[in-house]
């Protein structure tokens, strides 16, 4: 038997079990060192060097650069007292200048994000005024962004479908507590090195947006920060409503970018213009591309209603039990920032034992076409020969049995065609067509005995789509 690891593709490194991306730590973590884009492409003019860092924060041991953005500077840094890595993220203090409140409503949000307390959230330890910097404490996350990760290696339909749930339950538990994120994308996504997920840059968009909202007629721009006026987020994953009416936006703009991020995930492009199903662009299952589709939809009306939805829609194709979170006042209050998520669950093989069944059906029902054609050559070759032999009225009887044999074998060659076809690209009508092809092939001793005891094996334990969840209470978003 051979019991050898599986290696790392890239550098050929033994793999531990669930490995992310199914790569090795050393090369997921290899784009780390990348900067994280601005939502505009944008840059700071310098971002600050670590010794003027260090100078602003000598509680800290500042020791690198991670990136750095439209929205300011990224660090990393150690807090000598506790011996932990954090992130430190500063924002120019001249901020201050252009908004005179942008101090108190910094300080403000400052306190709401370090209430986020959730396993894919990243925590915010602290946050204030230090020297010329606005700064934020955070978490500190050992792995890289989606964007990196999806540099690194293309993700599989399972992988993002492992992926998805998790973002919906940070932003659950935001919408819940009244948050928006505002700026969903795969920079503000975080995995660790295993493979754990986390939502980052909550509500910085806002912070950093309204004060160039508050000021956009009365003073210059600053390079690099967000300058759409209100319209916070970054334009290739902002929801219509969030480019056209930002002063209505709801927590529906922050599915439709994670329904950008789903779509980008699944194709490795953006859903741009008339987009293509991602089931014609991937190995996904077809049923993805309505989940996918619903939330890219211009209406927000149209859309899911909340993350949990979303959830427990992708958990039912992925073969899960969809679990309905409990609402905040429900919630274990113990939660902790730093605990850790489960596994990320491997999609289920049902899907294979579907397309096989839809296959067979398909086979089934080209076979018995095939058997039609060659009733209809060889009895025609018949009654061709009884013909010249003057034998009219058994030329005609033959022709009756011509028409009446190949026409039945038609009949029953077309509903496995057409069931197998619409199984395979996720028809909902054709399942039943099929359960009942199954339920008349147990007659069929002794292939189609086994063809039906099969079909009717797999569909019938086939995971079921579930009803959409209700929208939460929601408490008024901030």
């Amino acid at each position: 038997m051979n019991t050898s690891m599986p290696q790392c593709p890239q550098c050929g490194a033994p793999l531990t079990p669930g490995a992310a991306l199914d790569l090795c730590p050393r090369c997921l973590l290899a784009g780390a060192a990348a900067p994280t884009d601005s939502p505009s492409g944008a840059r700071l003019a310098a971002p600050p060097t670590v010794e003027q860092v260090a100078a602003a924060f000598p509680q800290l041991d500042v020791l690198a650069l991670i990136g750095a953005g439209g929205m300011g500077a990224v660090f990393r840094a150690r807090q000598p007292k506790l011996n932990r890595l954090v992130a430190l993220k500063v924002l120019p203090a001249t901020l201050a200048e252009r908004d005179p409140a942008f101090a108190e409503r910094f300080e403000r949000e400052g306190q709401m994000l370090a209430r986020l307390h959730h396993p894919n959230i990243v925590s915010v330890y602290d946050s204030g005024r230090a020297a010329d910097f606005f700064y934020l404490l955070m978490e500190h996350v050992d792995g890289v962004n989606l964007r990196q990760a999806m540099r690194a290696s293309r993700f599989t339909p399972a992988q993002a479908l492992s992926i998805v749930p998790r973002i919906c339950d940070a932003l659950q538990f935001a919408h819940d507590e009244g948050v928006l994120h505002r700026d969903i994308k795969p920079e503000n996504i975080l995995l660790d090195a295993k493979g754990r997920v986390k939502l980052a840059d909550f509500g910085i968009g806002k912070i950093v947006g309204e004060a160039g909202a508050s000021s956009a007629t009365s003073s210059p721009a600053v390079p690099g920060l967000t300058q759409f006026g209100a319209a916070l987020g970054t334009p290739q994953y902002m929801a219509p409503e969030q480019r056209d009416r930002p002063e209505q936006v709801d927590h529906r703009a922050d599915i439709y970018s994670l329904g950008v991020v789903f779509y980008e995930l699944l194709t490795g492009e953006l859903p741009v213009g008339k987009f293509a199903p991602p089931s014609e662009l991937s190995a996904s299952d077809p049923r993805v591309d309505a989940i996918v589709r619903q939330a890219l939809e211009k209406e927000r009306e149209r859309r899911q209603q909340s993350a949990g939805e979303v959830r427990t829609q992708v958990e039912t194709v992925a073969g899960e039990q969809p679990t309905t979170a409990p609402p905040p006042s429900a919630r274990e209050p113990s939660r902790s920032p730093t605990a850790t998520t489960p596994a990320l669950p491997p999609i289920s093989s049902m899907k294979t034992h579907t397309q096989i069944v839809a296959l067979l059906h398909i086979g089934l029902g080209v076979f018995t076409l095939l058997g039609a054609l060659a009733v209809f050559i060889f009895l025609g070759m018949a009654g061709g020969i009884v013909i010249a032999q003057g034998e009219i009225e058994a030329a005609g009887i033959l022709g009756i049995v011509i028409f009446f044999v190949a026409g039945f074998l038609v009949i029953l060659a077309l509903p496995g065609i057409i069931g197998g076809w619409g199984l395979l690209k996720g028809r909902s009508w054709a399942r039943p067509v099929v359960l009942i092809l199954g339920v008349l092939h147990l007659a069929n001793i002794p292939f189609g005995t086994a063809v039906g005891i099969y079909t009717l094996w797999v569909l019938l334990n086939e995971p079921s789509q579930s009803q959409p969840t209700p929208l939460p209470n929601q408490q008024p978003v901030r």
